[in-house]
């Protein structure tokens, strides 16, 4: 996403370029669960405007595709944790019949409604929770009403960040041209990292066992990370608004160890963009 572009495209002119392929319905809606939700835990921690929107709310919500993935938020006053899969004792369950039906869900399509079967009276709930996606989508599209703000843009920072990286996940598993590109990359473990603020690393696993990801310390020593000085140059770059070759020269964005992995794997996150545009 425009960490580490110091470095040519391993594929040449045989890449398959994002906006030239296909969005896969079963990436998508694994991008939704698996990338987009976890983003929730971090703007609570970040935004003040949670705790009001939650309150004493002490509940959780599963979401569902019928033969597929699931994945739960657990609510606790002004915390949420997020856990894939179905998690024990759920207040409500949001059942959807396909990957395109939670698909539309998400994109904000009002005749694509989960049905809800558990939970379905917790009218309350299911309206914090509204009100939270609502919060969550503003920040990740950078609204104008978040981005007129110091604060806001910092959250559109992180959660773009947070987002980016625990896509190459699902990117990994089911996306044929991210698929394509991550085969021509040397293994190992690759960290993105805003400095100087907390809990601003996230981290990909390439050649592991279910492609690893994840959100905080790395289990092992990086073999390439790529760090943003500072939350005004992640948020450039990640909005693709500075020359990130430029910033890599001069230190705003330091690519440390295994440069070829670096490189490879911000091709593939480009396919996210393809993907989370409505």
């Amino acid at each position: 996403m425009g960490a580490a572009d110091a470095g040519e495209d391993p594929l040449g002119p045989e890449r398959v370029t994002p906006s030239s392929a296909r969005r896969d319905p079963a990436v998508l809606s694994r991008l939704y669960l698996g990338a987009v939700l976890p983003c929730l835990t971090d703007l609570a921690e970040q935004d003040g405007a949670i705790a009001d929107i939650l309150g004493p709310l002490r509940a959780s919500i599963v979401f569902l595709i019928i033969g597929g993935p699931a994945a739960t938020i657990r609510l606790q006053r002004s915390q949420i944790t997020w856990e894939n899969g179905c998690g024990r004792s759920p207040s409500v369950i949001l059942l959807f019949l396909s990957d395109r039906h939670l698909n539309a869900f998400f994109s904000g399509k009002k005749w694509a409604a989960p049905l809800p079967v558990w939970g379905g009276w917790r009218v309350g709930l299911l309206a914090r929770f509204s009100k939270l996606a609502e919060r969550l989508e503003a920040v990740l599209n950078g609204a104008p009403q978040v981005l007129d703000s110091t604060s806001g843009r910092r959250l559109h920072a992180r959660l773009s960040l947070i987002t980016a990286g625990l896509a190459l996940h699902a990117l990994a598993e089911g996306d044929a041209p991210a698929r394509n590109i991550l085969r021509s990359l040397p293994p190992g473990l690759a960290s993105f990292t805003i400095a100087g603020e907390p809990r601003a690393t996230v981290w990909f696993d390439h050649g592991s066992a279910g492609n690893q990801v994840g959100w905080g310390d790395p289990p092992r020593r990086p073999d390439v990370c790529i760090v943003f000085a500072d939350i005004a140059t992640a948020y450039g770059a990640l909005r693709q608004e500075i020359d990130t070759l430029s910033a890599v020269g001069s230190g705003l964005i330091r690519v440390e160890g295994l440069v070829p992995l670096a490189d490879g794997l911000n091709f593939a996150m480009e396919r996210l963009r393809d993907y989370l545009k409505h």
